[in-house]
């Protein structure tokens, strides 16, 4: 039934989606150390014209850890291998801070499995951030997230003596990637939308040279908008997006 959470077994991992809406497949990628559940302020309206899918990533939400470190990639990898599950051989992504790098990641490596590929707040080099956030990750412990972090995340995981490994690995992928080359960027060939916010923790040079390194990109930086105005502004979200997801893809 749509909006129930399901479960799949699949690359070594149990990992947690849900369903809803009807109509082209939009998978939606959230961010770092969080759920599917941060795209609620989108799912009434992106429902209504499309059929979504909202897994949670491995290591994260109700989606268990496997063995080895935390990459894009494997990420990336898992949601084929979801994609293929469910029998859709092609959809649009939407995708969130790490949900967004993960997006480019697939259009890099799976360029026939997308449509079109919408990023908020990512980045394709560790440099990318804030001089103050790029500085909290160098230095930063699963202590650095504070307690309304871990109660969270335990409360949600199927493994939850497991935070501190799952937070570690999630800082060392911060700390080391992502890396996408730019020859590696030009080879995306789904039409891109690069989004930020106007005080975004992502720089803005950083977000419009992803762009630009992209061919079939355009940007659009939100006024007002933090790192977070995907969940702040689902009014001025929603609707760009929506538009932007209706052009004809290209073939």
């Amino acid at each position: 039934m749509p909006g129930v959470g399901r479960y799949a077994e699949l690359r070594g991992i149990r990992i947690y989606y849900e369903l809803a809406g009807a109509g082209p497949p939009l998978l939606l990628l959230h961010g770092a150390a969080g759920e599917c559940r941060q795209f609620d302020g989108q799912r009434r309206d992106f429902a209504s014209h499309h059929r979504l899918v909202l897994p949670d990533s491995r290591a994260q939400g109700r989606t268990s850890d496997g063995p080895g470190p935390l990459t894009y990639h494997e990420m990336a990898e898992d949601i084929v291998a979801l994609l293929d599950l469910l029998g859709i051989p092609r959809a649009d992504v939407m995708g969130w801070s790490d949900g967004g790098n993960t997006g480019i990641d697939l259009a890099i490596h799976h360029p026939d499995r997308l449509a079109h590929l919408v990023t908020f707040g990512s980045n394709f080099s560790p440099d990318g951030l804030e001089p103050a956030a790029f500085e909290w990750n160098r230095t930063a412990t699963a202590a650095s997230f504070g307690p309304e972090m871990k109660t969270g995340w335990t409360r949600l995981n199927p493994e939850p003596d497991h935070y501190e490994v799952a937070m570690n690995k999630l800082l060392e992928m911060w700390r080391t990637e992502p890396k996408f080359t730019p020859l590696e960027l030009a080879s995306i060939r789904a039409p891109t939308l690069v989004c930020a916010g106007e005080h975004d923790i992502v720089r803005r040079e950083h977000t419009l040279a992803l762009a630009e390194a992209i061919p079939t990109a355009s940007s659009w930086i939100v006024p007002g908008g933090s790192h977070g105005v995907m969940l702040e502004r689902p009014d001025l979200v929603n609707s760009r997006v929506l538009d932007f997801l209706a052009r004809e893809p290209l073939r």
